[in-house]
Parts: structure tokens; C-alpha cells; sequence
């Protein structure tokens, strides 16, 4: 399908002027996509000489712009603006691989991100009226798509608001390469989202998963153990070796490749846990071994860290909990019990949160602090 044609200087005694076509956006958007034409006259400058030599001069111009993509017809297109959706997005996977390959973003954002690629694009493939160029990827289009998400596909505010933040990453790639002009979805408001379902759980479910996982499954009650005492997430549990531990320093290293949030850090292991490992004979494994590998146990190969949610899914069943009681519920009960024993600035620290209002979030009902002493408090007023 042609894009555009060369423009052409046509002189006569009546009037001069240039003349040139483009795609007509509104013929795309009916799907009959055909050329318009543009014509700008140079009657007004007298001297012929002149006339003549600006008129070759916008050509010249013109005709670079339209190979870079312009199209006047369209003020807020980039220069890429009419490139194919198709071949967009397929530039756009390669880019999001090429961050993968080189430790730029982490297994788990590669896959949510081209996951959520595959959803743009088999909505695009659904419509009537599809995206055929990626200046048509306007703040309408991705309102569409997010409804889609949120409506047809039942999903969650806390879902649709993750497409939304995907979709600005997307067109702040988009303009950075020329494609758009601006990030449309800068302009899009979030939903206000429900409180996780996710709880906490209390002493007495402690002991009773102890006390199941050390006669059924010890290897996963290690793992239990270990995301409990040390707040490390799944994803940087399974990312974990038994070189990052030390013995003597009581401490797991996170590195910043597996990090959340791409930093180092050292984790303390309380010696409860420690012991547990020692008896477990962890440590007769070599060292570039994963800690938790298939079965949740040592391994020269890496396990998804799926292996977490999956097995926990099974144990609750077993157990008869509700599904607010998750895998992740081990870490905010660490939290809330780190901040009962030792305070909630240590706490921060061994969660690795960027600041205590944070870790604040975790603090149930009974550890707020009141201050008896004001009780007979007369002030001045």
C-alpha cells in the first residue's frame, strides 16, 4: 500500500504551486485507505527566481519528511507515525527481550509485559475497525483497550490500573522512538482499588502449619521458615544460592539482579532458622547451588518461583483456609511480628521498604501506640 507520493512543482502562467499525496487518516479509520492530495502555491513571491528556487527547496524538504513517516494531514503523528501497528510492536518484543538478555528487567517483567502484549494485541485483532498504524494508538484507543480488560475480561481495578502503567512504559518507548508525539495515557486517571484480600495469619495458624509441614513436606516448611524470618519474596527466593548465605554473619545476601528493588542487601537469619538449614544439610550441597530448587531443595537448576504459590495453594486446602490466606501472608505476618519483637525500624530494614511509612502499613489494630501520660494533660487553652 503506498504511503505518500514525491511531491511535484507545477509552474504555469496562472499560479505555481506544489503538490504532493498522503494517507487519508479518515479512509483508514473505514478501512478504504487511499491517498489525498496536498497542494501548497507559491503565487506570492513576484520574483520568478526566487519562486522557483523556494518551491525546489520544499520539495526537497518535503520529500525527506514524507520518508521519515510525516503526514500533514495528522498534527500529532511522530515521524514513524505511519508505521504498521504489526511492525511496531514486533520492534517493540524485540526491545523488551534485548532488556531481558542484557539484566535490564527481571524474568518476571519480561513475561508480564509481553503477556500483556499478547492481550493488545488480540484486542486489536477483535475489532472491527482495527489499529492499522501506530499514530492511531491515541488516548481513546487505549481507554478501549483498558475497558476491555476491566469489563470483558472481568478483571480486577488492581489489574486494569497494571495495564494502565504497562501502556505508559509502552508509549514513553513509543515517543522516545519517534512513533508518537506524546504518552496519551499520562492523561488517563487510575480506579481506586480495593484493599488486598490478603491476611495475616495469628499464632495459633503458625503452630498448625509447623506442625503439618514438619510430618508431610519439611523441605517446604524450610521454605515457609525462610520467607517468614527473612521477608525475602518468592521471586528473590528462587533466585536464591547457598553461597549467598553466611554462617557466620547470620545473613542471606540479596543481590540487586534478583532485587525487587534492584538494589543489594543483606538480610539477617535469625538462628532458628539457621539451625534449621544446618540439620536440613543444606550446606553439603555445592554452593552455586539454588537453595530451593525442584521439591525445595537444593539444585544446580533454577525452579519457577511458582513452586511457592502452588504448594501453599495445596497445604491450604488441606488445612482449610480461605483464600486470604496466601503464600505472601508469611511475610506480612513476619513483618507484623518482626515489628511486635524488635520494633518496627528494624522491621523496615529487614523488609528492605524504602521508608517506614511502609512497614507502617503492616501494624495491626492492638500494636498502635498511645500515650498514657496525656490522659491528664491540661495544655493552655
Amino acid at each position: 500500500m503506498e504511503k505518500y507520493r514525491l511531491p511535484r512543482f507545477v509552474k504555469s502562467k496562472k499560479e505555481s504551486y506544489v503538490f504532493f499525496y498522503v494517507l487519508d487518516p479518515d479512509s483508514i479509520l473505514k478501512g478504504e485507505p487511499r491517498l489525498k492530495r496536498v497542494r501548497t502555491k507559491f503565487n506570492h513571491i513576484a520574483n520568478k527566481k526566487e519562486r522557483n528556487d523556494a518551491a525546489a527547496r520544499f520539495c526537497q524538504e518535503v520529500a525527506i519528511k514524507l520518508q521519515q513517516g510525516w503526514n500533514p494531514l495528522i498534527a500529532d503523528t511522530g515521524k514513524k507515525g505511519f508505521t504498521l501497528i504489526t511492525a511496531t510492536l514486533n520492534r517493540y518484543e524485540v526491545y523488551i527481550k534485548k532488556l531481558w538478555k542484557d539484566g535490564a528487567i527481571k524474568d518476571k517483567t519480561k513475561i508480564d509485559y509481553l503477556n500483556r502484549l499478547k492481550q493488545l494485541i488480540q484486542y486489536n485483532e477483535s475489532l472491527v475497525e482495527k489499529m492499522v498504524y501506530i499514530y492511531q494508538f491515541d488516548q481513546s484507543y487505549i481507554e478501549g483497550f483498558l475497558e476491555h480488560i476491566y469489563i470483558d475480561r472481568d478483571n480486577s481495578a488492581r489489574t486494569r490500573n497494571n495495564y494502565l502503567r504497562w501502556i505508559s512504559s509502552l508509549c514513553t518507548y513509543l515517543k522516545s522512538n519517534g512513533y508518537l508525539n506524546d504518552n496519551s495515557a499520562e492523561r488517563i486517571t487510575f480506579l481506586r482499588e480495593a484493599e488486598k484480600k490478603r491476611k495475616p495469619l495469628n499464632k495459633e495458624e503458625l503452630k498448625r502449619l509447623v506442625d503439618y509441614l514438619t510430618d508431610k513436606n519439611p523441605h517446604f516448611l524450610l521454605a515457609c521458615m525462610t520467607h517468614y524470618y527473612t521477608l525475602v519474596r518468592p521471586n528473590e527466593l528462587s533466585n536464591i544460592r547457598i553461597e549467598d548465605i553466611s554462617i557466620s554473619e547470620q545473613t542471606m545476601f540479596v543481590a540487586k539482579e534478583i532485587s525487587k528493588n534492584s538494589r543489594d542487601a543483606k538480610v539477617t537469619m535469625p538462628s532458628k532458622l539457621l539451625a534449621m538449614m544446618i540439620d536440613s544439610r543444606i550446606f553439603d550441597s555445592p554452593g552455586n547451588y539454588y537453595l530451593f530448587g525442584k521439591g525445595f531443595t537444593p539444585s544446580a537448576e533454577k525452579a519457577d518461583s511458582r513452586i511457592f504459590r502452588e504448594e501453599w495453594s495445596r497445604v491450604r486446602q488441606v488445612l482449610k483456609w480461605p483464600d486470604s490466606y496466601q503464600f505472601y501472608s508469611l511475610k506480612d505476618t513476619g513483618i507484623t511480628d518482626t515489628i511486635d519483637q524488635v520494633g518496627l525500624t528494624i522491621a523496615k530494614d529487614q523488609a528492605r521498604h524504602a521508608s517506614v511509612q511502609t512497614t507502617n502499613k503492616y501494624v495491626r489494630k492492638e500494636q498502635l501506640i498511645s500515650h498514657p501520660e496525656l490522659k491528664n494533660y491540661d495544655g493552655n487553652m
